[in-house]
């Protein structure tokens, strides 16, 4: 026999063997172990199956796309809410002061709900044109109803008062009438002095009767009133009448009332269901920038006051400086006083003031603006496109200098 046909029919070494067999234990061990987990789950379930894509208690799609919804409706009202307030207060709204606040909705980033909110801004107004615009017509119409002057403050022109000499005529009419009448006033007074001083020790016995009566049947302010026969079946919880302190409240949604040291309080009610707030944004009107936008009520703070808070937040001094020059010079007419520049939304320094006027005077872009300086030294900038030099250089001199001597 061969060496190799020797070698070919030996037995396998014992360590293969070994290998092999411990190789096929472990897996038949690893099947096993699968297998019971998964009997000692399904058993656990007490269903021979777990169905498949079934989990207990989630949400359907439908219910998170409503509750996504219900978010972001409240989080529009709650932005808006909050764009009135800071007007009322003279600041802009820009989007990074909602993820400060908390007003971002949880299933978006600060930079999706920011374009969220003026897209929907945009669309709702554009839906609206024609409501928001009859609003602004009604207020306009308000604020020239109750507007009376109609030429410049000072003394008004003397009027001839028709309806005082009316009132004085009647009034002359009405005394000579008394008087006619004045001596049957006499006589019937003194008729009733009579009548009266004969019943009045009747009247006086009478009105002692009645008290004692009354005393008698009403209980005093110290004691309850007897519950009556159908308020005691009732049991101890009082029936709630026109009597009680909370007839008629109504309690807004997603509150409660609760009775905290021996008052009672609105308190939020953490079992509420949530509650769709209402959104509130005809008059919230956008400014874009260079890098964000701004927002602002516009019942609550004027277009002009807003333009300006505008160009201060874009730090851009320069054509803040020459719209409000240009706009005074247009508007009044008037210069404008450079201490202006040092009041909100600006609040520019001396130094920043003229730095700017150099920069705006050597750029050769705004031909128009001029400086006037009045004899007490304050700094006046006017338009000639509005004002003559002469004409800005007295009026500077009269509201630095000649007003204020005569108030």
């Amino acid at each position: 026999m061969s060496e190799q046909m020797k070698t070919a029919g030996e037995p396998l070494g014992q360590d293969i063997v070994s290998e092999a067999a411990e190789s096929a234990v472990g897996e038949a061990a690893a099947n096993q172990g699968v297998a019971a987990a998964g009997n000692a789950e399904v058993a656990a379930a007490g269903v021979d199956e777990a169905p498949e894509g079934e989990a207990a208690d989630e949400p359907t799609e439908e219910e998170l796309a409503a509750a996504r919804e219900l978010a972001e409706n409240n989080a529009l009202a709650d932005v808006f809410d909050d764009v009135r307030k800071q007007s009322a207060d003279s600041h802009l709204v820009t989007p990074e002061r909602w993820p400060e606040i908390g007003l971002v909705p949880e299933h978006m980033t600060a930079e999706d709900f920011e374009m969220f909110v003026y897209e929907w801004l945009e669309d709702y107004q554009a839906e609206h044109k024609d409501e928001i615009e009859a609003e602004r017509a009604a207020e306009r119409a308000k604020a020239d109803a109750v507007r009376s002057a109609t030429r410049a403050v000072g003394v008004p022109p003397k009027i001839p008062n028709r309806r005082l000499a009316q009132i004085e005529a009647d009034n002359e009419a009405k005394a000579a009438e008394a008087a006619d009448k004045a001596p049957e006033a006499v006589e019937d007074s003194a008729e009733a002095e009579s009548a009266a001083g004969v019943d009045a020790s009747a009247q006086v016995d009478n009105a002692a009767k009645a008290a004692e009566s009354a005393a008698v049947a009403t209980p005093t302010a110290s004691e309850p009133a007897p519950a009556s026969p159908d308020d005691a079946s009732e049991g101890d919880q009082p029936a709630e009448d026109d009597r009680s302190p909370f007839a008629g409240l109504r309690i807004p949604e997603g509150y409660r009332l609760e009775q905290i040291e021996g008052e009672w309080v609105l308190v939020e009610d953490e079992n509420a269901a949530p509650v769709r707030k209402e959104i509130k944004c005809n008059r919230i009107k956008v400014l874009m920038g260079m890098h964000s936008y701004y927002l602002y009520d516009e019942t609550l703070m004027t277009a002009s006051y807003a333009r300006w808070a505008f160009l201060a937040a874009e730090d851009n001094p320069v054509v803040t400086f020459v719209e409000c020059v240009r706009e005074d010079s247009r508007v009044y007419p008037r210069p404008y006083a450079a201490e202006c520049l040092k009041n909100p939304p600006f609040r520019m320094t001396d130094e920043q003031i003229e730095e700017t006027w150099r920069t705006v005077r050597d750029s050769g872009n705004y031909p128009d603006i001029e400086r006037t300086e009045a004899s007490n030294g304050d700094v006046y900038y006017y338009s000639t496109q509005y004002l003559e030099s002469g004409y800005a250089a007295s009026l500077a001199e009269y509201d630095a200098v000649e007003r204020p001597a005569d108030v």
